[in-house]
């Protein structure tokens, strides 16, 4: 079975540590590779699939294990807005000239099954499965061409989004909040591990579909984005630099909840799938937990 990257606890513990996934087998690579961004230092566009498990690295059953995002939480999360066309259209907005970005920080996400935690200053929280990918290695003013060798591997967040906190006015203008409205604690699922970009022919031919209690309510193709994730990483990197461990989700599809009044309630259950990586799934809580790192 191909090799997934995870980031891990044992039962009982907090602090999470990378590790390697393989079947139902996670094995320890924190003694060789404290961090995420250092494994990628030897596969920065993406590892073997047919890895195995290192010799001596303690191993544990999977179902034995906690799950975190995996991703340091050193690095950064760079989100986009209405990449999608019938996404911008049903939020009321254009398709922008540009790509529009802003930053999740690392308190913002959980793992696989970890509970979304729906914050006391929102009763509007709403769904957005999106795919992402993390960077290989450092990237300052990529061209198009050169961005598909950053990109190690491939993953899912669920974006999600406080749709009551999401606009506010300025002056005489109404502009988005990303702060209140993306950056609440606990609120956006990460994973459920990372698969090797080697894995993926074409990052922009991969179903994607959101269920909310089981009833579909995304179900589209990223080959449907408005600028493509090499497209994104050039802009980026025109702006700031990616360091390896860096994600960008690439934003979310029509069918979000939020433009129809269906908001995340406690007992919920919201599950994506993305074709080829895996699913992402997660119940819905208004009760807060102790965070891990």
């Amino acid at each position: 079975m191909a090799a997934k990257v995870v980031r891990f606890a044992e039962a009982g513990q907090v602090n999470l540590r990378p590790g390697l996934l393989i079947g139902n087998t996670v094995a320890d690579i924190s003694g060789r590779h404290p961090t995420i961004a250092s494994f990628l230092g030897n596969c920065p566009d993406g590892w073997d699939p047919e890895l195995s498990l290192p010799n001596g690295a303690p191993t544990f059953d999977s179902a034995a294990v906690r799950f975190g995002p995996p991703m340091d939480p050193g690095n950064l999360v760079y989100a986009v807005g209405a990449n999608y066309r019938k996404h911008a259209e049903e939020a009321g907005l254009s398709v922008p000239k540009t790509p529009v970005i802003f930053f999740k920080p690392y308190t913002s996400l959980v793992g696989p099954n970890e509970a979304i935690c729906i914050p006391p200053v929102s009763t509007k929280l709403d769904y957005e499965g999106e795919m992402a990918v993390m960077i290989g290695k450092e990237a300052t003013g990529i061209s198009r061409a050169q961005a598909r060798a950053h990109v190690a591997a491939i993953t899912i967040l669920n974006d999600t989004t406080a749709r009551d906190l999401q606009w506010v006015e300025l002056g005489s203008n109404r502009i988005v909040d990303w702060f209140t409205s993306k950056a609440l604690d606990k609120s956006s699922p990460l994973g459920p591990h990372l698969t090797s970009a080697k894995e993926i022919a074409d990052v922009h031919n991969i179903r994607i579909k959101t269920s909310l209690n089981g009833q579909t309510m995304q179900d589209a193709n990223t080959s449907m984005m408005v600028y493509d994730t090499w497209a994104l990483i050039e802009f980026i990197t025109r702006h700031a630099t990616l360091r390896p461990g860096d994600i960008i989700a690439t934003g979310t599809p029509f069918g979000v909840g939020g433009f129809r009044e269906i908001f995340l309630n406690h007992g919920d259950t919201v599950r994506i799938e993305l074709e080829g990586i895996g699913v992402l799934e997660n119940p819905v809580t208004r009760s807060a937990g102790t965070r891990s790192t």
